[in-house]
């Protein structure tokens, strides 16, 4: 690494850290892609974008595997046979090496591990072995059938292949014009056979850009560095003998003899040519901004509150200034919350290596299938959903996929299904884990569950199939009889459905016997922002989110013997439903008086049910907080905030409300 950080290496290191987690994805692909298809050249060019950018910023390491990979690459794709299994393997231990250099350059920028050269030492001998013993057929050029005038005149494929890599600084103002001039010198000495980025996508970007090329020339290294004298705002400027296979992707046009190329040329620039002008934000800073919004909106909250203080010759200019406030500020507030939304394609670009080697290594085979990969989620969303997902992928893997020999002898296929499929519903996100495996045994279930000692056998024998799967998520049931380094243990879905239900979300599963399993995760789009309905209970204000209040009412319960914690039932819009005493399920004495009382009617999950309050309050727009321990292990509770006259209030989680009524009630009529 050359002496001190490169003042690009921030930039290099966010862009390749990108590259590496697409190409991990990318490879695995190739496995069941045929030699010269699109992924292949994808590959390619992240191998030869990583080598530049690492050249430019002096990471030598990275550009020797980049360079080993890449040449790898380049042999395979021109043999045009399938590649191996243990290629592939090869070239996924280069990603996995260059990684952990980025790592390193990231932790430590000065300082270089002997012990990790020794091993880069061995992988490049072995990428370069590997590379070597791919036989390349010969390919005789032939004419062309019929004279394309149009066409630029192909390459001579003896003409010796440089790679060069440039940089243009951090001040430069026109990086498309100084690339103009760059591509112009460069065909003065040779034939340009790539540029990446081109000078037509730097039009509307400012400096501190890389630059790759592809130069086909008999000139030497030295005549060509030479060529970027002069030329200003133009830095780091690095040659070298490219890959002998190297193979750019061609293009479109007609097609050139095979073995020759086609240099690339000049073309105008046009508007919808332009790519959007885009910037990079630390989630650090959008975290902050967020955070600072949300107080915004608390300020303006207190605003109001203050307001209602006023004489009445202000208030109401006062209050129309401080809607418009708001207004502006709820807005600010969204657009923040836009501008963290990151698609489901962020975790699912992680997945296709882990059950590759999951699969292989449990001696099964497994495609995946990801569908949905567009859908956006608020960051904290994707940051707290890595986990879970990958669990649910594992336990598909290995409980639910069986090996091939077993789904050949049931009738399946040869190779399991596994399907991750992302889709928005109103205001939640729906997430699927499918897999077209064994499925699960409800009646094994249930006698691990007895077993266990976690329910009666007298229960069990009443639950249904649905129920009886519901089991899985008691925490220590497996029913893997020994456990294995992967599974068996007993952790794992509870905490799964833990984590889940800490997003304000719901993990179901759904299986059939023999054909597969589906676990369903539905998560809010956003958890940070709620309109919610203000009760009073006792003494104490609660807040409802709005999104699950289907309407209020009020209904005299003193004719039908009492309130405990279920009533019989309340007509509402021609339906019958339950309602439960909120003042009685959390233990606090009611203050409503006699007559009437206040009711709020929540629908969950197809399921409309009653609470009944001492008082409704109005509705409040407030910005949610996680919970802390040990608040945040008691059911019932989503959030907190903060009301506009500083007083903290408990935002109630409307299921886990309506799970601790149907308890609470089951065990008064036990008793």
């Amino acid at each position: 690494m050359a002496e001190g950080p490169h003042k690009f290496l921030p930039l290099f290191i966010t862009e390749a850290g990108e590259q590496l987690q697409q190409l991990g994805a990318e490879l695995v692909k190739l496995e069941q892609e045929p030699a010269g298809g699109p992924v292949w050249d994808a590959v390619f060019r992240r191998l030869h974008s990583l080598k530049g950018g690492a050249a430019t910023v002096g990471i030598k390491p990275i550009v020797e595997i980049a360079h080993e990979a890449e040449a790898l690459v380049s042999r395979l794709k021109a043999s045009g046979a399938r590649p191996e299994r243990a290629q592939i393997d090869l070239l996924l231990q280069a990603s996995d090496a260059l990684t952990a250099q980025l790592v390193r350059v990231v932790d430590d920028l000065a300082r270089a591990s002997k012990e990790e050269h020794t091993g880069n030492s061995a992988l490049l001998a072995r990428l370069a072995e590997a590379s070597k013993a791919v036989v390349v057929p010969d390919v005789t050029p032939t004419p062309a059938p019929v004279k394309q005038p149009a066409a630029p005149p192909p390459v001579d494929p003896s003409l010796p292949r440089l790679d060069i890599f440039f940089s243009l600084s951090k001040t430069c103002q026109a990086p498309g014009a100084r690339a103009l001039i760059v591509q112009r010198k460069l065909k003065a000495v040779g034939t340009l056979l790539e540029m990446e980025p081109s000078p037509q996508q730097l039009m509307q970007k400012k400096g501190g850009v890389q630059v790759a090329a592809l130069l086909a020339t008999d000139h030497s290294i030295e005549d060509v560095r030479a060529a970027f004298n002069g030329i200003p705002e133009v830095e780091s400027v690095e040659v070298q003998v490219a890959p002998v296979a190297s193979m750019p992707a061609i293009p479109e046009g007609p097609t050139p003899p095979p073995g020759q190329l086609r240099p690339v040329t000049e073309t105008s620039v046009s508007e919808d040519m332009r790519p959007e002008a885009t910037i990079r934000v630390h989630a650090q800073a959008l975290d902050q901004l967020l955070d600072q919004a949300a107080e915004v909106l608390h300020g303006i909250a207190r605003l109001r509150e203050a307001a209602r203080k006023l004489p009445e010759a202000v208030a109401p200019a006062f209050e129309a200034e401080v809607d418009r406030l708001r207004r502006t500020a709820r807005d600010l507030h969204g657009r923040v919350m836009n501008a963290r939304l990151t698609p489901f394609s962020a975790l699912t670009e992680r997945l296709p290596r882990s059950v590759r080697d999951l699969a292989h290594r449990l001696g099964k085979e497994v495609d995946l299938e990801v569908q949905g990969a567009e859908v956006e989620l608020d960051r904290t969303l994707i940051d707290a959903l890595g986990d879970p997902l990958t669990h649910l992928v594992r336990n598909a893997i290995d409980h639910g996929l069986e090996s091939s020999q077993t789904r050949i002898a049931a009738g399946k296929p040869k190779r399991g299904k596994l399907l991750l499929a992302a889709r928005r519903e109103r205001d939640k996100v729906l997430v699927d884990v499918i897999d077209d495996g064994a499925g699960f045994d409800a009646a094994r279930l249930r006698d691990r569950a007895v077993g266990m000692g976690a329910i009666s056998a007298e229960r069990a024998a009443e639950l249904n199939e649905h129920q009886s799967f519901e089991l899985a998520f008691l925490p220590g049931l497996s029913t893997r009889p020994e456990a294995t380094e992967v599974s068996g243990r007993g952790v794992g879905l509870d905490a799964v459905k833990s984590a889940i239900e800490a997003l304000g979300g719901k993990l179901s599963l759904r299986s059939t016997p023999g054909k597969g399993t589906q676990f369903t995760l539905e998560l809010p789009l956003s958890v940070s922002m709620a309109n919610l309905l203000l009760v009073q209970v006792g003494g104490e204000m609660y807040g409802l989110p709005m999104a699950r209040v289907v309407v209020t009412t009020e209904y005299d319960l003193s004719a039908r013997g009492g309130e405990g914690f279920e009533a019989r039932s309340l007509a509402v819009m021609g339906q019958l439903v339950r309602a439960y005493s909120l003042a009685k399920l959390f233990g606090l004495p009611s203050l409503a008086p006699p007559g009437p009382r206040p009711f709020a009617v929540l629908e969950v999950d197809g399921l409309t049910f009653a609470l009944s309050v001492d008082r409704l309050v109005g509705q409040e727009e407030a910005v949610l907080k996680p919970l802390f321990p040990p608040l945040d292990r008691i059911k019932g509770l989503a959030g907190t905030t903060v009301l506009g006259n500083g007083r903290p209030l408990l935002v109630l989680d409307p299921r886990g409300v309506h799970e601790l009524a149907e308890t609470a009630a089951r065990l008064k009529g036990a008793a």
